[in-house]
């Protein structure tokens, strides 16, 4: 009876047991395929309905090529952006609308806002090229429109051009003929004052008064160097005169060199008759006799001429030495009288190259403009509007997008994964607590016996249920101070730890406070830069206090400023200033900005990165009107009232 007893139990727990395996993983499948089935359905019907969407582009030269012999400018960036916006504007899309509307080939209606919507234009980065585009699901369409769009734009840019010469070139021929009524002016008051000041010619050696002057100035150097030679001379003889020296004048000096020569020659030969013959025998020959006789005679013309030309010598050479200084005096005068004249001449002159300049400038111009003219004239700028089409639209042959196959693939992926997440939580809370396992106690289980005989305590279960809020570990979560004792912090605190408190109730962390320079912190924008990091906006509390109480250059380090937070908590009588750390005032301000309602996202905008566990635990705080934008949120602790 136990036995047949025991074997009914087992197959009503194997068939028990069979039915559970199989209803789960039936509605499993049912799940699976009532998620996966529709999403992929209607996924693909979405993405195959999609139209294909075609790209026409053309390329055109913003400024035209230069010629063959002429250097490429440079890229003008503005001019490419002008015309981009010219492209895009109003009234050349108005004339593409009517340049389509009239084209042959066109059996559709066009309006601007069409063609707004269809066209772009991209620049090519450091050239002067610019890519006009158009997008839409019609391929003849877009190459057509492109090409209209290139052609009208064409068009206005010549007619521009055109307008635009017509214009320069009237204004230009205004600007000559003033120009030349001015030099025919300034001509006629050059000519004016060169006849009323006797100017004869633009050399200043040309005219009287220089030249005058130029000669006074020879002349006196000349006067001086003969002054220097007959006072030279005058020394010399006077030197000559005091050393007993033959001293004749200039035009004795040729007959005194030949008597000295003669005497010179007749001593010879005196001396050469005395070496021969006796005195008494010279004295008795006439012929011997008669050149002793000629050479006292010639002797004697030497000594009187000597006498005579000393003197005659002297006196010459004082006379031209006089006369020497009477010229250089006289010239002098005749310098000093013509300074003025020279004077008033150099002025004139100087007057008349400055019309002469003035004229010069006004000829230069004139001859600019005439050249301006004749530029414009021969390059016909009205027939060449400075552009060039590099390449004109041609007609798509492939779409652009989308991309049926992957769009597909990823839809197809994407159905997948939201139906095996459908199946995990449909597993998720269907679970049933699993049943202890089965003991045996001298070979009865237990499982198999009723379940009063089992219920020990005859009270229900309780049911447990899952709270993660109630799973964070309490005693990690730091204290939150009150706002009075914020402030008392603050008033008492040494200015560099104000400074740390201010900081830390804008948002940032104690190592990002200690890695700040006085370059991080920019108070024209109000914004702190945290080196490799972030930038956070400062608050008006942080930029009064760090401009007024303390500058940021040399912070104290983590264990000085928590031994010196420390210290303003106990000076300002605040109880618990153990609890008063940094992790507890960064806390609170957290705590600040969550009550406010802001988003758990823009938090760690402000405040950095924070763990799942901490946003959790902060998002407990949140108000029930919660997610406001990081805009609507006060960021500043110490100005709320």
């Amino acid at each position: 009876m136990n036995y047949q007893a025991h074997a009914y139990h087992m197959a009503s727990d194997e068939l028990d047991h069979s039915r559970r395996f199989k209803s789960p993983r039936l509605r499993r499948w049912l799940v699976f395929l009532l998620v996966f089935l529709p999403c992929t359905l209607v996924s693909q019907i979405y993405i195959f309905l999609q139209p294909a969407i075609y790209q026409s582009v053309a390329t055109v030269l913003t400024m035209a090529a230069t010629d063959i012999d002429q250097a490429s400018p440079a890229a003008d960036i503005q001019h490419v952006n002008i015309q981009k916006q010219l492209l895009l504007g109003g009234a050349i899309l108005e004339k593409t609308v009517e340049h389509l509307q009239g084209m042959l080939t066109n059996n559709r209606e066009w309006t601007t806002d069409e063609l707004k919507n269809m066209f772009a234009v991209q620049a090519e980065p450091g050239t002067n090229l610019v890519h006009l585009q158009a997008e839409g699901p019609e391929a003849k369409v877009l190459q057509r429109a492109v090409n209209a769009w290139i052609e009208t734009y064409l068009r206005i840019r010549a007619a521009f051009v055109a307008e635009n010469t017509d214009k320069v070139t009237a204004e230009i021929n205004d600007q000559l003929r003033r120009i030349e009524r001015q030099v025919t002016e300034k001509r006629g008051e050059v000519e004016r004052f060169r006849l009323a000041h006797d100017i004869l010619s633009v050399e200043s050696a040309d005219n009287q008064a220089h030249a005058r002057l130029q000669g006074l100035n020879k002349s006196l150097n000349s006067a001086l160097e003969d002054e220097v030679k007959a006072k030279a001379k005058l020394d010399t003889i006077l030197a000559a005169i005091s050393r007993n020296e033959v001293v004749v004048p200039e035009e004795d000096t040729r007959a005194m060199a030949v008597l000295l020569q003669q005497a010179e020659k007749l001593r010879e030969e005196l001396a050469a008759i005395e070496a021969h013959y006796t005195k008494d025998y010279i004295d008795l020959n006439p012929n011997l006799h008669k050149v002793r006789e000629q050479l006292m005679e010639i002797e004697a013309k030497i000594a009187q001429k000597a006498s005579v030309g000393k003197d005659f010598a002297r006196q010459e050479a004082e006379h031209n030495y006089a006369a020497a200084r009477e010229a250089v005096i006289a010239i002098k005068q005749q310098l000093q009288a013509h300074k003025q004249l020279a004077a008033d001449y150099t002025s004139q002159f100087a007057e008349h190259q400055a019309l002469q300049q003035e004229l010069l400038k006004l000829e230069t111009l004139q001859q600019d403009t005439k050249q301006r003219l004749a530029d414009i004239d021969v390059k016909q700028r009205e027939k060449y509007p400075q552009v060039d089409v590099v390449e004109w639209a041609t007609l798509p042959d492939k779409p652009i997008r989308p991309n049926y196959l992957r769009e597909s693939l990823l839809a197809l992926a994407g159905s997948l994964a939201l139906a095996l997440l459908a199946v995990l939580i449909l597993d998720y809370l269907s679970r049933e607590p699993q049943p202890p396992a089965p003991m045996s106690l001298g070979g009865i289980h237990l499982h198999h016996q009723p379940r009063a005989m089992l219920d020990v305590s005859g009270q229900p279960a309780a049911q447990v249920g899952y709270d993660p809020l109630k799973a964070l570990p309490a005693a990690d979560t730091p204290m939150e101070l009150p706002r009075q004792e914020v402030l008392v912090l603050t008033r008492i605190a040494e200015p560099s730890i104000k400074a740390v408190i201010h900081l830390l109730f804008n948002g940032l962390s104690l190592a990002e406070i200690l890695s700040l320079s006085p370059e991080c912190l920019n108070f024209a924008t109000r914004l702190i830069l945290i080196p490799g990091q972030r930038n956070v906006a400062m608050t008006a509390s942080v930029a009064d206090c760090l401009t007024e109480v303390y500058a940021v250059e040399n912070w104290p380090t983590e264990a000085e400023i928590k031994t010196l937070l420390c210290c303003a908590a106990i000076d300002g009588g605040l109880p618990d200033p153990e609890n008063i750390t940094i992790e507890t005032l960064r806390y609170t301000y957290m705590l600040f900005l969550v009550r406010q309602g802001i988003k758990l996202a823009d938090l760690t905008k402000v405040v950095g990165a924070l763990s799942p566990s901490q946003l959790l635990e902060l998002g407990r705080f949140s108000p029930t009107q919660s997610g406001l934008p990081l805009e609507s949120i006060d960021l500043d602790y110490f100005v709320k009232t």
